[in-house]
C-alpha cells in the first residue's frame, strides 16, 4: 500500500450521506472527505446541508433529500452520479426519535418511526444498488442504535424502528454479497448530539451532563462514530459485512448486572441468574 492509498484509504471514493447536515452525519461526511473521498450530503433541512456542504469545498455537494420517499432517493443518486460518479458507499444516518410512554404511543407514532428509521434505509440501498453493482461493489452502513438491540423506557416506537435495522442489514448483507457490496449496523450509545440532546429525549434519557457514563468516564461524541463508519466504508474493512458494531464505551458490559425493578424506574436490583439484562434495564443510551 503506498503512503498516500495509506493516509487517504477513501481516495477515489464516492459516498452519499444522508442526515449529513448536522450530528453524526455532519461528522462522518467530514470525515469522508479528510480520507480523500468525495461526498454528497443528504438533508431535509437544505440551510444546514448547504452550510456543510459548501464548508467542505469541491469535495462536497448538497442534494435535498427526504429518505420516507422512493422518488427522492432516485433523485439523489442521480444527482450524485451527475456530480462525482457512481456511489461507492451509502451511508444511511438520517432518523427521527419520537418519546412518550409506551402506553400513550400512537400507530401513527410507530409508523413515522418505522418509515424513516428503517424504511429510509430499504429504500436507500435499494436506490444504491444499480450503480454500486456496476462499480463491481460498494459499502453500505446503517446507523442504528444501542436503544434498538437492549429497549430504552420512553423510546417505544424509536428503539422498534432501530431494532429493525438490524435485520435489514443482516438480510441484506447476505444477498448482496454476490456483488461484493457489504452492509453493516453501527449501534452508537448515546451520542452527544443536537438531536439526543433535544428537551424531549432529555427528558427521557438524561442529558449529555448526565453523571450515569459508561466505564470510559464520557458519552460518545459524534466523530466517534464517525471513525467507525469511515472505517467501515474502507477497502481496510473489505472482509466486514452483515456485523452490528455497537460503540458504547462498555456501556453494556457495565450495567448487565443492574436491572430496574418492574414500576420502579430507578430502584436498581440485582439480576437473577435467567433475566436477560436486556429487558429491564433503565440504560443510559438513546
Amino acid at each position: 500500500m503506498s503512503d498516500e492509498t495509506s493516509s487517504l484509504p477513501l481516495r477515489d471514493k464516492v459516498a452519499l450521506v444522508t442526515g449529513g447536515g448536522r450530528g453524526i452525519g455532519e461528522a462522518t461526511a467530514r470525515r469522508i472527505v479528510a480520507r480523500g473521498a468525495r461526498v454528497v450530503i443528504a438533508d431535509i433541512r437544505d440551510d444546514l446541508g448547504c452550510a456543510v456542504a459548501d464548508s467542505l469545498g469541491p469535495a462536497a455537494r448538497y442534494a435535498h433529500l427526504d429518505v420516507t420517499s422512493q422518488d427522492d432517493w432516485r433523485q439523489a443518486v442521480e444527482f450524485t452520479r451527475g456530480a462525482f460518479g457512481n456511489p461507492d458507499i451509502l451511508v444511511c444516518n438520517a432518523g427521527i426519535m419520537l418519546s412518550g410512554p409506551f402506553e400513550k404511543a400512537s400507530p401513527d407514532d410507530f409508523r413515522r418511526a418505522f418509515e424513516t428509521n428503517a424504511m429510509g434505509a430499504v429504500h436507500g440501498i435499494q436506490a444504491v444498488l444499480d450503480p454500486m453493482r456496476a462499480n463491481g461493489g460498494g459499502s453500505i452502513v446503517i446507523v442504528s442504535s444501542v436503544a434498538g438491540q437492549v429497549g430504552v423506557e420512553g423510546l417505544s416506537a424509536y428503539c422498534t424502528s432501530k431494532a429493525a435495522n438490524t435485520m435489514i442489514a443482516r438480510c441484506a448483507a447476505i444477498e448482496l454479497a454476490q456483488y461484493n457490496i457489504r452492509v453493516n449496523s453501527v449501534h452508537p450509545s448515546k451520542v452527544d448530539t443536537p438531536m439526543s440532546n433535544s428537551n424531549a429525549v432529555a427528558s427521557v434519557v438524561g442529558s449529555s451532563s448526565s453523571p450515569d457514563l459508561p466505564p470510559l468516564g464520557r458519552i460518545a461524541e459524534a466523530e466517534d462514530v464517525a471513525a467507525l463508519i469511515a472505517f467501515l466504508a474502507s477497502d481496510d474493512a473489505a472482509f466486514i459485512t452483515g456485523v452490528q458494531h455497537v460503540i458504547d464505551g462498555a456501556g453494556r458490559l457495565a450495567t448487565s448486572t443492574r436491572t430496574t425493578r418492574p414500576g420502579k424506574a430507578g430502584d436498581s436490583a440485582e439480576r437473577g441468574p435467567n433475566e436477560d439484562p436486556g429487558l429491564r434495564t433503565k440504560e443510559r443510551w438513546a
